[in-house]
C-alpha cells in the first residue's frame, strides 16, 4: 500500500511537466502514448490514437474501429472471459489482453474539507453520491465495496469537476491519476481534493486489451519484453514518475519469436499501422 504514496509523492515532478509544456502546443503524450508508440517503432509500422468513449471499448474493438485498448486498461478475469452487463442488458464478449505492465488501485477523491468525514470505509460508505467513470474498474468497485449505484461521468477527468462542484459527494479513480492531478503540489485539483485511500480494495494491473482471438496481444508482448530487457520502458517510467509501479508480465525477450504470418497483424501490416484507443487520462495519455 506505501508504494502508491510513493508513487503519488514522485508524481510531483511530473506534473511540472505538464506545466512547463502548457505553453507549448498541445501534443498527445503520456507513459502509453509512448511506450505504444515504441512498440510500433520496432514493429517497423505507425500508430494511430483515437479518443474513443471508454464504456464502449469493447463495441470499438469489435467494430475494428480500434486495434487496441492501450490506456491504464485495468486487467480482470471478467473482461478477459466476458461478462453480463446489467445497466446495459446484454452481454460483453471477452478480450485478449497482453501481460501486465503496471500496478494500481482504486482510491477515492472527496473536497479537502470532507476529508476527515470521508476519511475511513465507514465515512465514505455514508456518501450520498459517489461518481465514476463509466465502464471503468472504479465503477465496478463503488457497487461491489459500497453497493452503491455510481453516478456514471464520462471521463475519469470528469470526475474532479463533479466532486469539486459537490455534484457528487465521493469520486472513485486510479491512483496513478490521482497522484498526478491531486497529490503533486502543482497538480490542478491539489488545493481543493484529498485522496482516500480505500480500505480492503486490492491492487490491481494494467494491460493492453485487443479483441478476443487477435494475435497482436503476442506480438505486443514479444517486442513489450525486448523493451522491458532493454531498459526502454523503466526510462519512460521515470520521465513520468510510475518507475516504482512498473512491472514485467511478459516474460523474457525469445531472440526465435516467430511473427504470425496470419490475423490481425497482418491487417497492421497490410496498413502500415495499428489504431489504440484512448481517453485523456494523465499521466497516461493527455495533451501536453
Amino acid at each position: 500500500m506505501k508504494k502508491f504514496f510513493t508513487l503519488l509523492l514522485a508524481l510531483v515532478l511530473t506534473a511540472a511537466i505538464g506545466v512547463t509544456m502548457s505553453g507549448c502546443s498541445k501534443e498527445l503524450i503520456g507513459f502509453d502514448i509512448e511506450l505504444a508508440k515504441a512498440v510500433a517503432d520496432k514493429l517497423g509500422v505507425g500508430v494511430s490514437f483515437v479518443e474513443i468513449n471508454w464504456d464502449t471499448k469493447e463495441a470499438e474493438l469489435d467494430n475494428r474501429s480500434i486495434d487496441a485498448a492501450w490506456n491504464g486498461f485495468t486487467y480482470t478475469k471478467a473482461r478477459d472471459e466476458g461478462y453480463f452487463d446489467e445497466d446495459r442488458n446484454q452481454q460483453i464478449g471477452g478480450l485478449d489482453f497482453t501481460g501486465m505492465y503496471m500496478e494500481n488501485k482504486q482510491v477515492a477523491v472527496v473536497k479537502k474539507e470532507n476529508a476527515e468525514k470521508f476519511g475511513t470505509l465507514e465515512g465514505l460508505k455514508s456518501a450520498k453520491s459517489m461518481v465514476a467513470e463509466a465502464g471503468s474498474a472504479g465503477f465496478t468497485t463503488i457497487q461491489d465495496v459500497f453497493e452503491k449505484e455510481p453516478v456514471p461521468a464520462k471521463k475519469q477527468l470528469d470526475i474532479f469537476t463533479e466532486v469539486s462542484s459537490g455534484a457528487s459527494d465521493v469520486g472513485v479513480i486510479d491512483a496513478v491519476m490521482a497522484g498526478y492531478y491531486i497529490t503533486s503540489e502543482t497538480g490542478a485539483y491539489h488545493e481543493s481534493l484529498s485522496v482516500v485511500e480505500i480500505e480492503g480494495v486490492e491492487k490491481e494491473f494494467y494491460a493492453v486489451g485487443c479483441r478476443e482471438k487477435s494475435n497482436l496481444p503476442a506480438v505486443f508482448n514479444h517486442v513489450l519484453a525486448g523493451l522491458w530487457a532493454d531498459g526502454t520502458i523503466r526510462k519512460i517510467g521515470e520521465k513520468y514518475g510510475l518507475q516504482d509501479v512498473l512491472v514485467n508480465g511478459f516474460g523474457e525477450y525469445d531472440e526465435n519469436y516467430q511473427f504470425p504470418t496470419d490475423g490481425d497483424y497482418a491487417a497492421v501490416l497490410k496498413a502500415k499501422k495499428f489504431v489504440v484507443g484512448y481517453t485523456v487520462f494523465a499521466p497516461m495519455a493527455y495533451k501536453g
